[in-house]
């Protein structure tokens, strides 16, 4: 038994020695992905790049892990700075710990030129050995550097440019304020600014010039006017264009076209465009359009009269004005307070509130007009309204009247100084008649009908006769 317990134990030592001194098998390999990462990078030799020249914008970078990086693409884009050289960098591969890098030309875009920092971002993609892809991001902080004045762009600045300038220094119109229907003159004063000599200068009211180029492009003289806009304001008398002639650096001209508001025109402000055509020195055809505005108003039309006749006016007697508003307008109108005003009158009930007038309508007031004075007189009429640019204005109108002299209501007569007043006939008593006869028949005389008759009682007979 101890032998057999021998041979074993050896057996199984020597089988222990063989495993310990055989070959290890090796282990499955796994896959490993490549790391990316920017080693460096910097803008340039400067902290801060320039907000006005482009600058060099260098980068390296590496890998960190053993296995490679293959068919390496970098793509690079920013809102603050623009690429000069495509943004794009590529490489077949990247080894544990190389170090590969270049160097991009960027510059800083108009919107970020105030900023004073800004942001680049750059998207890897590669692949392992295997094939497979993986996508990398990176982002790079610039910093701008800023100051009281801005730096000079390597852009050349271009020098002033000889040639002349039009414009219109002043306008008018002879109607104010213009309304739909309205015929009115348009005044302009046209002046040269600039630094050289105009010819053969044309105004087009309305604008829509074209100049017909050649076939190789060229300008060639002549104008054309007719796709002005003229749709609110028409020439009257001439065509839209107005020949002015030479103007010399610094003159001023000045013209007049006769024009029309279109009736269907509404209240506003219309802006009227003018194209001043000139030949420029070196025999180039130039157009400077100019805008110019003209304002539309739609006032009330009223006829104020008198609805029914007033009769005479005499000079201290009340008497009363039938005064009556009519709206001739096509458009409702609205009216503010009425004032009813006369010299040297008296006037009562005289002021009232208008209203709303609808076209065709009327509105009637009764005023109590008490004059002092004799001959021709102006009844004043005003009325308060708001124009259709919401200014306050007053409508001003007078009706003519005739003040007769006081009325004359005759009196009894006065007796004159020395003059004896006549006494009322008395009335003739029955005797008194019959003495009358008496002295008729005996030829005496009836006597005056002043005379006292003599009274004859009935009992004594007749007394004191004659």
């Amino acid at each position: 038994m101890k032998k057999t317990f021998y041979l074993f134990s050896a057996a199984v030592l020597v089988l222990a020695f063989l495993l310990a001194s055989a070959p290890a098998q090796p282990a499955t390999a796994q896959a490993t992905q490549p790391l990316l990462y920017i080693y460096s990078y910097s803008p340039g030799p400067n902290t801060a790049v320039s907000p006005w020249a482009p600058f060099d914008f260098t980068f390296v970078i590496s890998n960190n892990s053993p296995a490679a990086a293959k068919n390496v693409v970098m793509t690079f884009s920013s809102e603050d700075f623009i690429p000069l050289d495509g943004g794009v960098f590529t490489l077949n591969d990247i080894q544990l710990d190389d170090k590969p890098g270049t160097t991009l030309r960027f510059r800083v875009s108009d919107y970020s030129s105030w900023k004073y920092s800004g942001v680049i971002n750059a998207t890897a993609t590669y692949t392992d050995d295997a094939g497979t892809s993986y996508t990398s991001s990176f982002v790079f902080y610039i910093a701008i550097a800023q100051s009281a004045v801005a730096s000079p762009t390597q852009t050349p600045t271009p020098g002033p440019a000889t040639k002349p300038q039009l414009v219109i220094s002043g306008y008018s119109t002879d109607v104010d304020p213009l309304q739909p229907g309205s015929s009115f003159k348009l005044k302009l004063k046209i002046a040269n600014a600039g630094v050289a000599d105009a010819s053969n200068v044309s105004l087009v009211y309305g604008g829509g010039v074209s100049l017909a180029p050649n076939e190789q492009g060229t300008p060639q003289p002549g104008i054309s006017g007719s796709t002005g806009d003229l749709t609110n304001f028409a020439p009257v008398g001439s065509s839209n264009v107005a020949l002015l002639g030479d103007l010399p650096v610094g003159a001023s001209v000045e013209t007049e076209q006769q024009f029309v508001v279109n009736v269907s025109t509404v209240p506003g402000a219309y802006p009227l465009k003018v194209s001043l055509v000139y030949t420029a020195p070196g025999g180039t055809r130039a157009v400077d359009d100019q805008l110019i505005t003209l304002l539309v108003y739609a006032l009330p039309q009223l006829e104020i009269s008198f609805y029914r006749d007033p009769g005479m006016f005499f000079n201290g007697m009340m008497t009363a004005l039938p005064i009556q508003i009519t709206n001739l307008s096509r458009k409702t109108t609205v009216l503010g307070n009425m004032t009813v005003s006369s010299e040297n009158a008296d006037l009562q009930n005289n002021t009232g509130l208008v209203g709303t007038l609808d076209p065709g309508g009327y509105f009637t007031w009764d005023v109590m007009y008490t004059p002092f004075g004799e001959g021709p007189t102006k009844i004043n009429i005003t009325i308060n309204y708001t124009d259709d640019f919401n200014q306050l204005r007053v409508y001003e109108s007078a009706l003519d009247i005739e003040v007769q002299p006081p009325m004359e209501i005759p009196e009894e007569p006065i007796p004159g100084e020395g003059e004896m007043p006549v006494e009322p006939e008395q009335p003739v008593g029955f005797w008194a008649k019959i003495w009358n006869a008496i002295k008729g028949f005996l030829g005496i005389g009836t006597g005056s009908s002043t005379e006292q008759p003599i009274e004859m009682p009935v009992e004594e007979g007749f007394k004191n006769v004659p």
